[in-house]
């Protein structure tokens, strides 16, 4: 049916498939070939649905994907939703800090995650389609056809994998560091002898790792997952979850072969926004858990007590029990909270915003790809028993097996590049000394997880902020962006700052593009006619 609908649009055409999570799946394994793929956009839904099992993780998304007929980049509106407010202090929920002035006034560029409307997607699911239609309000389309399937498609049932549950018992085994392949190392492990796995892979897309090209070709690169995915598998224990986090078109191509030797649990949607680039910002992270076999309980939702937070701010995240949608994390804001009594924890389910990438270079170390130990620390407290143990195949600079050594679970880490096996294995030795491997400290990074160069540390003569209003100034005065020499000979400060300070002439001029924001709730006065949408922009 998909496939005969793919071939009948037109060569300027939008497709848009929305629906439950596994269906999605399927649908792009039929189509994904003869369309443009685009996005995966994860969509809140209401009521939340219960997991099979009583003590399972709450769903609550849906999803929508997004493919063209035609080639090059998706054709849309700019899409700026309004800031939301922290009910208890009525500032931003996101503290926008030093940047305030570079921001629009109405709002955010909208992402592939949409938290600000929700649906019900076997009721009235007319929410997405006024989105979409102001999303894909531009000329070249001229009408939003829409299919309603819901009652022409047969229902899907889940299928689970049968697992002998006789198995010997696995040895136990200690905690350890390995230096090696991945699939070398992971066939000297024992059948049915890991409690979690958690694995986040190379992704394929040019990352500069030591020792190993990531830009295998794709055929290539997901035979080598299929076969350590499978490795994964054998080692887990019956009942145990296997948690594979991955960018969503790739989380697709891993889904379908795991669901062949596993039993699917959970797509847990990361809220992970980490480079703004596109209309459209990239922060939907797929996290893929299945089980083996039928899943046991899982461990976190089953105690009746949340676990000891390790990290700086006890009050601000706990792994078991999510902040709630609109608070915002300002540490004077969290405290008085606290002092009068407020409840500002949510309901813990498959949609995780609460968890920030790291954004400063004093809490990373010289790794290209560092997941925050939060993040860690929910997983395993969600998903292990402590004294169970953990693996991780990728370690890297060990953020997953320092998470479960800090959380008295045994780990068991694999690297291949010697360096990161090192750091890890020093890392760990702070942990036995006392020290938080996750502290911020002050180091020297040579490695970047992103196209921008990393600038040199300096202490700045001149503020960034006062530099960019300085070129605003000069925006207003010349009427229109000025360019370099154009700043030379009108502005106030020497060019040499702007050459220093910035990474980019865009960045340069980040302010003088918009008028700036506020982080308190006032409704912004605006000139007649414009921004006529209340929401949306």
């Amino acid at each position: 049916m998909f496939a005969s609908i793919a071939d009948q649009l037109g060569d300027r055409a939008t497709l848009i498939v929305f629906g439950e999570t596994v269906d999605l799946v399927h649908v792009h394994q039929a189509i994904g070939s003869c369309l443009r793929f685009h996005l995966w956009i994860a969509v809140k839904r209401e009521p939340l649905v219960d997991s099979e099992l009583a003590t399972g993780m709450k769903h609550q998304h849906v999803g929508a994907l997004v493919y063209t007929k035609y080639d090059g980049q998706l054709h849309h509106t700019k899409t700026r939703l309004e800031y939301s407010y922290c009910p208890a202090c009525q500032k931003t929920t996101k503290d926008y800090g030093g940047k305030k002035h570079t921001y629009h006034p109405y709002g955010t560029l909208i992402s592939d995650v949409w938290r600000d409307i929700s649906v019900n997607p076997e009721g009235d699911i007319s929410p997405v389609l006024e989105r979409f239609a102001d999303l894909f309000g531009v000329e070249q389309y001229r009408e939003l056809r829409v299919c309603d399937l819901r009652q022409v498609l047969p229902s899907r049932r889940g299928v689970s994998k049968p697992i002998g549950h006789n198995a010997p018992a696995a040895p136990y085994l200690e905690s350890r560091l390995l230096n090696g392949d991945v699939l070398s190392e992971l066939r000297t492990l024992p059948d049915n002898s890991i409690d979690f796995a958690f694995v986040d892979p190379p992704y394929n897309l040019k990352k500069q790792y030591l020792g190993y090209a990531d830009d295998l070709k794709i055929a290539d690169y997901f035979t080598w997952c299929d076969a350590w995915i499978s490795e994964v598998a054998r080692v887990l224990r019956p009942g145990a979850t296997f948690a594979l986090l991955n960018i969503p078109l790739w989380a697709v191509r891993h889904f379908l072969h795991m669901e062949t030797i596993l039993t699917y649990q959970n797509w847990i949607v990361w809220d992970a926004l980490s480079f703004p680039v596109r209309m459209i910002m990239p922060a939907h992270y797929a996290i893929l858990c299945f089980s083996k076999g039928d899943p046991r309980p899982l461990p976190g939702l089953k105690r009746s007590f949340t676990e000891n937070n390790l990290f700086h701010d006890p009050s601000a995240f706990r792994p078991l029990a999510p902040l709630g949608e609109g608070y915002c994390l300002r540490s004077q804001c969290v405290a008085k909270r606290a002092k009068l009594g407020i409840n500002d924890r949510g309901i813990l389910s498959d949609i995780w915003w609460d968890v920030h990438r790291l954004k400063h270079n004093s809490r990373r170390v010289d790794h290209p790809c560092q997941l925050p130990p939060q993040l860690m620390h929910r997983l395993i407290s969600l998903f292990t028993e402590p004294g169970e143990i953990v693996l991780d195949c990728f370690n890297g600079a060990g953020t997953t097996t320092l998470s479960a050594h800090q959380m008295q679970r045994r780990y068991i880490g694999i690297e291949r590049e010697e360096r990161y096996h090192l750091m890890a294995m020093e890392r760990h030795a702070e942990i036995a000394d006392g020290i938080d491997p996750f502290r911020k400290a002050d180091r020297v990074l040579t490695t970047k997880n992103s196209p921008v160069a990393r600038l040199k540390k300096q202490k700045y003569k001149i503020s960034k902020k006062t530099l960019q209003l300085e070129v605003r100034r000069v925006a207003q005065m010349i009427g229109h962006l000025p360019t370099r020499k154009e700043m030379i000979e009108h502005g106030e400060y020497p060019i040499h700052y702007y050459d220093d300070y910035f990474t980019s002439w865009g960045e340069v001029c980040a302010a003088a593009r918009t008028s700036g924001m506020r982080e308190t709730r006032e409704e912004p006065e605006y000139p007649e006619g414009t921004y006529s949408q209340k929401r949306l922009f």
